[in-house]
């Protein structure tokens, strides 16, 4: 089959555009040229509506544009999205993220519920490894014999920082990464020193505090669960642990689901099961990250 000029022509603009309009930049030569040799092939045996429509689908589902769409999301506050919750309190309550993977702290902020910076927000941290850093009054954590840079040919291309790694807690509990600021730096480790001493500090004050904490559910999820509850008995006023694990698999209806699974004094672990993905920066669909934040605020009403 001859190739249709035009139709070419058609195809290379719907692929530039679709670069700019929804990754906000244009698309590489390489990719222009196999993007649009593609979508030609296509076009042979498939009608042009759904080899354009099928294109369209492919851009804005990739993760680059993913990640724009929490990007765009992390500049627009959610807080009058869980205000309602903060509501239904008799008393004023500071949300404090916990770990550990998506960001609490992000999600947080986003509802306006951060106020400052702590050790753990923007790291890779196992559950257990967050357990024995409270357990230790975060000395192990601010140790700088623990810590060691990574260099910039070992991080990932597509991951967030990968500045340093705890060697103790990655050894003992699994894969501990500093992504904001880098520890082995003055500057990074005095940030993390900082941060460390403030979490001190909010631990024993008399105020109300949620400490929020997102994990992916392990068969010791509910044992590490009640440990870190039981540390903050000790040494913690006001405090509340909440952690959500989130479960495998969709949830049954169109909305994320979830679900008390234990409590213990103060402290609540949900389980929850989400309509996307968890990402670095929270979720792919912003209704978990909703649910998610009211329903951890409604177990403390």
């Amino acid at each position: 089959m001859a190739e249709d000029p035009t139709l070419q022509d058609f195809l290379a603009l719907l692929v530039q555009g679709t670069h700019q309009g929804i990754l906000q930049r244009n698309v590489d030569p390489e990719w222009h040229r196999a993007f649009t040799a593609e979508l030609m092939r296509r076009a042979e045996t498939t009608d042009l509506q759904s080899v354009v429509s099928g294109f369209i689908r492919l851009i804005h589902d990739c993760p680059e544009s993913q990640d724009r769409s929490m990007a765009m999301l992390a500049d627009r506050n959610m807080g009058p999205f869980v205000q309602p919750m903060l509501a239904l309190r008799p008393s004023p309550i500071a949300a404090i993220p916990l770990g550990c993977a998506p960001r609490a702290a992000g999600m947080l902020r986003r509802a306006g519920l951060r106020r400052w910076a702590g050790p753990f927000d923007w790291m890779t941290i196992p559950p257990a490894a967050l357990r024995d850093a409270l357990a230790d009054d975060m000395l192990a954590l601010t140790n700088p014999r623990h810590i060691e840079r990574i260099p910039p040919a070992a991080r990932p291309d597509d991951g967030p920082g990968f500045l340093a790694r705890h060697t103790r807690y990655s050894s003992l509990h699994g894969e501990t990464v500093f992504h904001h600021r880098d520890p082995t730096t003055e500057d990074g480790f005095a940030a993390l020193e900082r941060a460390a001493a403030r979490m001190r500090e909010t631990l024993r004050g008399l105020h109300a505090k949620m400490l929020l904490q997102v994990v992916e559910e392990a068969p010791g999820t509910a044992e590490v669960w009640g440990q870190t509850g039981e540390l903050l008995d000790r040494f913690s006023r006001g405090a509340a642990l909440v952690t959500v694990a989130l479960v495998e698999g969709a949830p049954e209806g169109p909305f994320p689901e979830m679900e008390l699974a234990q409590g213990r004094g103060p402290h609540r672990l949900l389980r929850m099961r989400p309509l996307s993905a968890p990402r670095p920066l929270g979720f792919t669909d912003p209704m978990d990250e909703l649910v998610l934040l009211r329903g951890a605020l409604s177990v403390l009403a």
